[in-house]
């Protein structure tokens, strides 16, 4: 186990967790409910951007303590303006990572940009899809695998892509209508992994419609998440 102290508005929450538990585990456990809430929080081990999906573990082997300052600036009230600019990420909890990881990595081509025993990402760039394990008692989780309508993906070659998928994930089940739509051919298909079955849809845009009129109103606030490893910094425990 390991000692963790937090240290916020100049109050110290203490407590032991194990290596592999992350730091929001520890938040969420020692901080009081009043702070977790409204507010934005940075969290620091001296001038060290920490992020909450950290291990404790990898944190206390590279500073040889766990002792992270937490601070916390109440959120502003007022009305703006803002903007909706696209699909970024999708999280699930699922009853087995490594099939729902095998599956959109080797049969959808999506990259995996981390996958360890707190989550698994795949990714496309701008989008992603994050995969936890489902356990009662976790962060910002039921612990129940979710239950979703259907994920999206855009390819260039839609029976390029379902020979792929037939061809390396035979179970993958469709009876290879491609719907016309004015925009987009589009091919659904399921596939179970554990107790969840998904639906999938590939779709394969009409020349005349690819692409974006201003391709800077969409891409300039949206991260690349191909660009790096996702979360970790520091070796693992």
């Amino acid at each position: 186990m390991i000692p963790v102290k937090l240290t916020a508005n100049g109050s110290t929450y203490e407590g032991d967790f194990g290596p592999l538990q992350i730091v929001h585990e520890a938040m969420a456990q020692l901080l009081p409910a009043d702070v977790m809430q409204r507010h934005r929080v940075t969290l620091r081990i001296g001038e060290d951007l920490i992020y909450p999906d950290m291990f404790l573990g990898e944190i206390h082997n590279h500073y040889g303590h766990a002792d992270i300052n937490v601070l916390f600036t109440p959120l502003e009230n007022v009305q703006r303006e803002w903007k909706q600019v696209g699909f970024d990420h999708l999280a699930l909890t699922v009853g087995d990572r490594r099939a729902a990881r095998d599956f959109f990595h080797k049969g959808l081509k999506m990259d995996i940009i981390r996958d360890d025993e707190h989550i698994t990402v795949v990714t496309t760039g701008n989008t992603a899809l994050f995969f936890f394990d489902a356990e009662p008692g976790k962060p910002l989780t039921d612990g129940i695998p979710s239950r979703i309508h259907h994920i999206g993906f855009v390819v260039d070659d839609l029976e390029a892509a379902y020979a792929h998928l037939q061809a390396n994930f035979p179970e993958f089940a469709s009876d290879f209508t491609l719907l016309e739509r004015m925009e987009r051919w589009s091919l659904y298909g399921r596939y179970t992994i554990g107790e969840m079955t998904f639906m999938i849809q590939l779709s394969q845009i009409k020349d005349e419609y690819r692409g974006f009129p201003d391709p800077n109103d969409y891409t300039d606030i949206m991260y690349n998440y191909r660009s790096r490893h996702y979360g970790i910094r520091f070796e693992r425990p």
